[in-house]
């Protein structure tokens, strides 16, 4: 196969197929949460689809400013500021999660709150089954 072939199977398997199966997933999780905690009538499939999307798409824009230009200000900070560059950008992700969750789901900040947290939890459990599996996948056809 030619080296093109090879690194856009590579991007397939390694970010879309990842987004995709996290989007899914994120989104059920949303859903099943949101049911439980504002009711059917408040969460539907959809609201959760675009709370997941929108949340991924805040994420990656939210980690790349902080990477390129708030993290480059902490360095004189030390051990301090890479800290802060590691914590910062999950709070302000959990936050805009939160809100995203109490705008679709027409629900309170606390139990925008506990769909936050149990969707972190279950979403940190699929994401290490996802890497496991990649990488047993990616041994197969590249080998070791």
């Amino acid at each position: 196969m030619g080296v093109l072939v090879l690194q856009i199977l590579e991007f397939i398997i390694l970010v879309i197929i990842p987004f995709l199966i996290m989007w899914l997933f994120g989104s059920l999780i949303l859903w099943g949460a949101g049911r439980i905690v504002a009711g059917p009538e408040n969460a539907k499939f959809t609201d959760a689809l675009w709370i997941a999307l929108l949340g991924a798409i805040l994420n990656e824009v939210l980690s790349w400013v902080i990477e390129n230009f708030v993290s480059p200000l902490l360095i004189p900070l030390g051990l301090i500021g890479q800290i802060i560059a590691i914590v910062l950008p999950l709070l302000v992700v959990f936050i805009l999660y939160i809100w995203l969750i109490m705008h679709f789901f027409d629900t309170g900040v606390l139990g925008a709150i506990a769909v936050g947290l149990l969707y972190m939890i279950f979403m940190i459990i699929i994401a290490f089954i996802l890497v496991f599996l990649l990488v047993f996948l990616w041994i197969l056809i590249f080998g070791p």
